[in-house]
Order: structure tokens, then C-alpha cells, then sequence
């Protein structure tokens, strides 16, 4: 807020810096003025809350001052205080007050009259000062508050329109978010399995990094062949992709050009997005082992897997030759883990395993209607 102005008019230097050393304070601005003419020339440029100004004094003396003063828009309304050296008689007065003075103080002044007197006016004026910036701020809320309506009411026609040529639309892109936000949740939920399970078995935080990654990586490869297409106009419809598909996916990291160690063959079946995450898991974890323990380790393993559909069921015959036999093959047994039960109770599936001098030999069943539902 800007700093308060008082105008102070004496002939006398020394009159003007005593009332300056009564009324001095961080937030007052006083404007001296030897004459009536300088005080003019002063009230052109500032806006005053009060005018202390002598009687007497050569050329202008105060009550014409005064009267120029009530006459003009800019100072008419200006509070003004006398000064005078001796008492004021009535027809003094009457004039005085007559020119627009609120008071008279009479010399020698008496500090805190003084200062009590002009304190009114001080607090008046920062008043009125704050109600002129409320009203500004009031004024200028107001025209933010049209503008804003003007706004909404455009916004409102426009959605109205919008709305109306693109329903069809809409209804595709409420699809999609409820497609995503079941996604989001789905991984989420997957991803606290993965780490609990894993944190089971692992030996230190290294393995339990390297475990959490791989399979992760396993997934996202496999989810990458059922993503559905963004820039298509047609919504997300639980895409699906084959489990030939998905298996090549996953042994690919374990797949050199022109290796032939690994054959898959047979026939195939489309499986859901729903299905795929359970069934890369697992086909991870055989993968997994198989390049730790099993045919994959070696040189010269081979891994062949056959698949076979019926009406009813997918059958998955994985066999694994390790010549010479893998070292440390027994410790696969400890396969049976969480996690595998885990994948084949939520695809209602069986797995059975057998062990032969060299390698394993595994067959997994899975019903059709597990795969697409």
C-alpha cells in the first residue's frame, strides 16, 4: 500500500521542521510549503489526507489558500487544519470554517494533541486507501467471474456438440480406459506374487534381482503379441495370440541363428490376454531351468517340444536330451514350486514329469476353455 501524504504549509523553515519532528513516522510522506502558491504547485502532483496550514502568512495567507483549495475537484475534499499564533474569535472561525477546516490548533502546539488529531485523519485515509484496492480487487473477480462464465457456457456447448457427433466414439474410449485400468490392476497384483514367490527362493538380493527381471522381461515379451492396436477405431476386445507363438517368444533369448537345439512343432491354438500371462510364466520357468540345469546349459542339449489339440484340450509334450547328462540334474527336482502351482491351478491344468538318464521329460494339459475364456 502506498505511503500516507501530509502537506505542511508555513512561511517559517523553522515552523515547517517542528511540526516534521512531531509528526514523523516509516509510513507518513510530508510535503513542505513555504506559501500558498508552492502548496498549489505540490497538490497538482500528490494526493494529500490532510493539510496542516498556517493563517498567516504573506501573499496567499491560509484561508484563501483554503478557498482555492474548495474550489477545485482535485482538492475540495481534502481535510484541512489551521495553524494559528494566537486564539481564533468567532469571525475567524467562521470564516476558517466556512473555507472547509475541520479544526484549529493554536501555537505553541501541544505534541499530543497534535498527533492524536492527525491520527484520525491517518487512519481515514488508509481506509479508504483499502477500500479502493477491495473494490478494484472485487471489480476485477467480478469481470473474472463473467469471463469464466462466458467460458463454460462456450466449454458447454461445445461438449454438447462434441458429444453428439461422437458417442460412438466416446463409448470406444470408455472401453479402452476400463481395458487399461484392468490391465494396470492386473499388473500390479502380478508383480507382489512375482516378488513374494521369488523372495522365497532366492539366495541373495542379486538372484532375487536377476529372477525378478527375467521374468518380468518374459512377460512383457509375451504381452507384446496381444497389445491391442491404439490407432485403431475399433476397441480393445481381449485380443489374443497363439501359444506357438508365445513359446518361440520366450526361448528366443535361448535361440542362437541357425541353432537347431531347439524344435517346436505340432499344432497350434490361439490363447486370451487373460491366459497369457499364467501360461508365460510357466513356459519361463521351464525355459528357466532348462538353461540352468537342463538341455539348454550344454552345447550339445536338445529341446523338443510337440503340440497336440483335441477338442477339448492343448497337450504340451516338453523333452529335454542333455549327452553327456547335465551336471547338477537333480537338483531340478525342486521345481515344484509356488509359483508353478500357482499357473497351473489358474489354468486348471496338470503337469507331470519324468526323469530319464538323459534329460527330463515333462507333459502339461490344459483345457481349451482355460485358454480363451
Amino acid at each position: 500500500m502506498t505511503p500516507v501524504h501530509f502537506l505542511l504549509v508555513d512561511d517559517l523553515e523553522e515552523n515547517l521542521l517542528s511540526l516534521e519532528a512531531l509528526l514523523r513516522r516509516d509510513d507518513l510522506v510530508l510535503l513542505k510549503a513555504r506559501s500558498g502558491d508552492e502548496a498549489l504547485e505540490l497538490l497538482l502532483h500528490h494526493d494529500v489526507a490532510l493539510a496542516l496550514i498556517d493563517v498567516q502568512m504573506p501573499g496567499l495567507d491560509g484561508f484563501e489558500l483554503a478557498e482555492l483549495m474548495r474550489g477545485t475537484e482535485r482538492t475540495r475534499r481534502v481535510p484541512i487544519i489551521f495553524v494559528t499564533a494566537g486564539s481564533a474569535d468567532a469571525q475567524r472561525r467562521f470564516r476558517g470554517y466556512g473555507t472547509g477546516a475541520v479544526d484549529f490548533i493554536q501555537k505553541p502546539i501541544e505534541p499530543d494533541i497534535l498527533r492524536s488529531k492527525v491520527e484520525v485523519f491517518f487512519e481515514l485515509y488508509r481506509q479508504r486507501q483499502q477500500i479502493a484496492v477491495q473494490r478494484d480487487e472485487l471489480a476485477a473477480q467480478a469481470k473474472a467471474l463473467e469471463e469464466a462464465g462466458r467460458r463454460k457456457d462456450e466449454f458447454l456447448l461445445t461438449l454438447n456438440h462434441d458429444l453428439t457427433l461422437h458417442k460412438d466414439e466416446r463409448a470406444q474410449q470408455d472401453v479402452l480406459l476400463r481395458e487399461i485400468n484392468h490391465r494396470i490392476k492386473n499388473l500390479f497384483a502380478l508383480t507382489s506374487g512375482l516378488i513374494t514367490l521369488s523372495a522365497r527362493n532366492a539366495g541373495s538380493i542379486e538372484e532375487l534381482s536377476s529372477d525378478l527381471k527375467a521374468r518380468l522381461r518374459a512377460l512383457a515379451d509375451a504381452h507384446q503379441l496381444t497389445l491391442p492396436d491404439l490407432a485403431s477405431d475399433c476397441p480393445p476386445d481381449g485380443s489374443s495370440t497363439t501359444v506357438m507363438a508365445v513359446l518361440k517368444v520366450i526361448l528366443a533369448p535361448h535361440a542362437c541363428d541357425g541353432d537347431s537345439r531347439i524344435s517346436i512343432g505340432g499344432s497350434d491354438t490361439a490363447i486370451s490376454s487373460k491366459a497369457l500371462t499364467s501360461l508365460a510364466l510357466l513356459l519361463h520357468e521351464l525355459a528357466t531351468n532348462a538353461a540352468k540345469y537342463g538341455a539348454l546349459s550344454i552345447p550339445t542339449g536338445l529341446l523338443k517340444i510337440a503340440l497336440s489339440v483335441t477338442e477339448e484340450t492343448l497337450r504340451m509334450d516338453w523333452h529335454e536330451f542333455t549327452d553327456p547328462p547335465s551336471r547338477g540334474l537333480s537338483d531340478r527336482a525342486g521345481f515344484g514350486t509356488a509359483l508353478e502351482k500357482a499357473v497351473l491351478r489358474g489354468l486348471d491344468a496338470t503337469l507331470e514329469k519324468h526323469w530319464r538318464p538323459d534329460g527330463l521329460s515333462l507333459s502339461v494339459e490344459v483345457p481349451l476353455l482355460s485358454l480363451v475364456r
